[in-house]
């Protein structure tokens, strides 16, 4: 009887690993659905301590190398508490910036340059951005779909890709963009990962960023006293 048991519980088990990652058929879903669950992501981002690392590319042309890429990581332990750092790779006045912020005191480090601390910031909000005179009021399009479902070490995460294709007439002229967005949600609606993508019909140039999210080991302390 034991060694039956055995051999049932080897079996069982044996058909626990081999069981394949949920995979969810590709179907169409509403494009404003997406975007409340984005949008109901980053309240979530602001309630948790976080970081954020977020890589920007501008690419000539599809397919070719890109023509410059930065790296934003922001990290975030609450209101009055951050750090970001931003690496150029591409020529710039610097190649490496870090910022840290707690309450009301602020540090800076460009480089290989010491700490300094830094003045507050400014109050001041710059001008809107004004519709341009002989732009007409654009024509959207848009469209959404769950590419898949996937259980991973985060559990399970559903992966959705939007597509919003915008035309105006812009000083007589029609101007198309096609703004792709790519984006992993968390079983308990966290964003884990978005992916955009933007071009111009009719330009070769094409701007891509990817944003990656953790919530674990986030810990920021003043770097001078």
């Amino acid at each position: 009887m034991q060694q039956l048991f055995r051999i049932v519980l080897f079996v069982a088990f044996g058909l626990l690993a081999a069981t394949p990652p949920i995979k969810a058929q590709i179907r169409e879903v509403n494009y404003f659905e997406v975007l409340k669950l984005e949008q109901t992501a980053k309240v979530l981002l602001r309630a948790v301590p976080h970081r954020s690392t977020t890589t920007s590319w501008v690419f000539p042309e599809r397919d070719k190398d890109p023509t410059w890429k930065s790296i934003l990581i922001r990290e975030v332990v609450s209101t009055d508490r951050s750090r970001w750092i931003q690496i150029n790779e591409s020529p710039a006045s610097f190649k490496r910036m870090e910022v840290i912020s707690i309450g009301e005191k602020h540090y800076r480090k460009v480089d290989d340059a010491p700490w300094q601390v830094m003045a507050p910031p400014s109050d001041y909000v710059g001008p809107s951005n004004l519709p341009t005179s002989g732009t007409s009021k654009p024509r959207i399009e848009t469209q959404a779909r769950l590419v898949e479902t996937v259980n991973d070490k985060n559990g399970v995460v559903s992966v959705y890709e939007t597509v919003s294709r915008s035309t105006l007439v812009k000083n007589g002229r029609e101007v198309t963009n096609i703004n792709t967005g790519r984006f992993w949600f968390r079983h308990d609606g966290m964003l884990l990962r978005q992916d955009m993508e933007q071009q111009t019909i009719g330009e070769p140039r094409v701007l891509k960023n990817s944003t990656v999210y953790e919530y674990d080991g986030i810990s920021i302390e003043a770097p001078i006293k």
